[in-house]
């Protein structure tokens, strides 16, 4: 606990924990992605009180369980197979996951020492990976199986799901880019919903 700076300086104490945070939520929601997808593509669904359950299938404990013992590892290990991403990638992905894992577990020693060059890489990293998988998802995947005519001016590399466009907003947000186009956006679908409720 020596450098108090870090730690009795609002604004020094309030970026690093505003870091902390953005990087352990991104790291959750790439987690979440890599294993929920190719679980959602293989599985089955089933009502149980009134609750969805996921029903595993052959096919998803062939295809992604039998890859690693960690359902995490597995899932890499079926986007590597798949070509979507590579074993740099996946190596990537570990040093992320075990930076995630210091912060979680050594918070208050993380605020003390600070983030670094070396941080703001891995979270570039991590961001740069998440983007790449999704692509390769809906290009690979969703765009496939849903039947539908591409556009001819469609951009493979434009594309961006559902929950990366949220966590896109959430990132620009917290780090203070696009603040005022997104307060613009919000005022007006404010405007919108009052004209909706009047009428």
């Amino acid at each position: 606990m020596d450098n108090w700076e870090n730690l009795l300086d609002k604004d020094i104490v309030q970026t690093n924990v505003k870091f902390a945070a953005m990087f352990i939520l991104n790291y959750e929601c790439l987690k979440d992605y890599v294993i929920s997808q190719p679980c959602d593509f293989y599985c089955d669904w089933s009502i149980e009180d009134e609750k969805e359950k996921i029903v595993e299938t052959e096919a998803y404990k062939t295809e992604v369980r039998s890859l690693a013992k960690n359902i995490e590892d597995a899932s890499l290990c079926w986007f590597k197979e798949a070509e979507a991403i590579s074993e740099e990638d996946i190596c990537k992905y570990q040093i992320i996951r075990k930076r995630r894992n210091e912060i979680v577990h050594e918070f208050i020693n993380n605020l003390n020492e600070g983030f670094g060059i070396k941080d703001i890489e891995l979270f570039k990293d991590l961001l740069d990976l998440y983007s790449k998988i999704d692509k390769w998802w809906i290009n690979e995947i969703e765009i496939p199986i849903s039947g539908e005519d591409i556009p001819v001016d469609y951009n493979r590399d434009e594309v961006c799901g559902g929950q990366a466009f949220v966590l896109k907003i959430i990132n620009d947000l917290c780090f203070d880019i696009n603040a005022e186009e997104y307060r613009k956006i919000l005022d007006d679908f404010k405007e919108i919903l009052k004209k909706n409720i009047s009428n």
